[in-house]
């Protein structure tokens, strides 16, 4: 689980699911391992596409559930709005 998706995504939590689908979008064209094909950064583009897929997996499958909760990432306890 990402500690704050909505962190790693670069939006508010209070964005709508078009903004988040938009910054999505923006992120994995940015960090697809297609664009780093021979390039020796494409382990850490590789890795960081993956925790932006996580994150929006996991912010649409709160707000199908009707929640918004996430681990802080400061204090580590659960927060639900």
């Amino acid at each position: 689980m990402v500690n704050n998706p909505y962190e790693v995504l670069g939006v508010p939590r209070n964005a709508s699911n078009d903004e988040i689908k938009k910054a999505y979008r923006q992120l994995c064209k940015k960090y697809h391992p297609d664009s780093y094909v021979d390039n020796p950064l494409a382990d850490l583009a590789e890795e960081k596409f993956k925790e932006v897929q996580a994150a929006y997996e996991q912010i649409m499958k709160e707000r199908e559930q009707g929640g918004y909760s996430y681990q802080a990432s400061s204090g580590g306890s659960q927060e639900t709005v």
